[in-house]
């Protein structure tokens, strides 16, 4: 095995990693250095069988598609036996060669699939090692996982929002760049930055006990996970307060989907407690924005949203619009470099 050394690194490499996507990158690599493949790429289908995410290695780098993702369907027909079958493998062979098909793992909110596309059928030894390094990476990112979600919820927590957002900046078109709204286009760009809290929380608590606030929690944020995409990020940032990175191409887009989880929420019977409401503040995200200035202006649209009667959403930047809010102005030599 002359590939052995380099696989062993490039392990420790992998494991060294705090970082769930940069992990998957990592994984592709690896596979790629030691398999040579004429494919190889991760799907992820969300709740309902839709492919949500796809990360393609090819020519030494990896591309990210969230949007026209093509599935062919002898794939199709794989993934769906793979699903009702419980299995962790499967082959199939097709114009393009031999493609294994493996089950990384699953989520709340996607089922996650590794396919390997090789001119011939995998070897035996390296069909082992291949099963042997998801293993590892399956084990790895539990504890990952474990270290980045809130115990209660299951949502992610606040140290893995200040880690992630800056991820996030990273997609943000320029300001003044135009993009069209039609997703089939391929070029929709725009991320919002959402403050979600529940109404009357303390009050909840006092009159039924920590034990029903806490079951509260727990099922509004299952509703949160069936109500958004498995691309966008769902947070608790601690007590009845939430924060979502919504992926939308317009205001009008994000509000649809914002309202209709507030109305899922106020239509829901909550055990013992009853009926229960939110309020929501939102604003754009744009890469000239500092993001505890972005939290900010969507602390800002939910007070509003509190102070307006409850059980409502508010963008900020209709609130700058009525002249209500003012977007925050950053003097030259305000900022001390330490």
């Amino acid at each position: 095995m002359d590939y052995a050394p380099l696989l062993f690194n490039q392990l420790a490499e992998l494991t060294a990693m705090r970082d769930i996507e940069l992990m998957e990158f990592s994984l592709l690599r690896t596979l790629r250095d030691f398999l040579n493949p004429e494919r190889l790429r991760i799907l992820k289908l969300d709740n309902k069988g839709r492919p949500c995410r796809e990360l393609a290695f090819s020519d030494a780098q990896c591309t990210v598609s969230t949007d026209g993702i093509t599935v062919p369907g002898e794939i199709v027909i794989a993934l769906t036996e793979l699903l009702l079958s419980g299995d962790r493998s499967r082959s199939i062979k097709a114009l393009n060669g031999y493609t294994d098909i493996y089950r990384i793992h699953r989520t709340r909110s996607m089922q996650v699939f590794l396919m390997i596309t090789l001119r011939e059928p995998i070897s035996k030894l390296n069909a082992y090692l291949v099963d042997g390094m998801l293993q590892i990476y399956r084990n790895f990112c539990e504890v990952l996982r474990d270290g980045q979600t809130d115990q209660l919820t299951g949502l992610y927590n606040r140290r893995t929002f200040d880690e992630s957002i800056n991820r996030v900046f990273s997609l943000l078109p320029e300001e003044g760049t135009e993009f069209p709204d039609d997703k089939r286009a391929g070029g929709s760009v725009g991320y919002w930055l959402v403050m979600v809290d529940i109404d009357h929380f303390k009050a909840i608590n006092d009159r039924f006990g920590h034990l029903y606030g806490d079951e509260v929690l727990l099922l509004l944020a299952q509703t949160m996970q069936s109500s958004f995409r498995g691309e966008d990020m769902l947070f608790r940032f601690g007590g009845e307060e939430f924060v979502f990175v919504l992926r939308s191409p317009n205001q009008e887009g994000c509000r649809v989907a914002l309202e209709r989880f507030r109305s899922t929420v106020e239509r829901r019977d909550f055990p013992q407690v009853g009926r229960v409401t939110v309020s929501i503040g939102a604003c754009r995200m744009t890469r000239e924005t500092y993001s505890v200035t972005l939290l900010d202006y969507a602390d800002k649209a939910m007070y509003h949203s509190k102070k307006a009667g409850r059980n409502r959403t508010t963008f900020f930047e209709d609130l700058v619009l009525s002249g209500e809010e003012k977007y925050e102005e950053v003097e030259a030599g305000a900022i001390t470099m330490f």
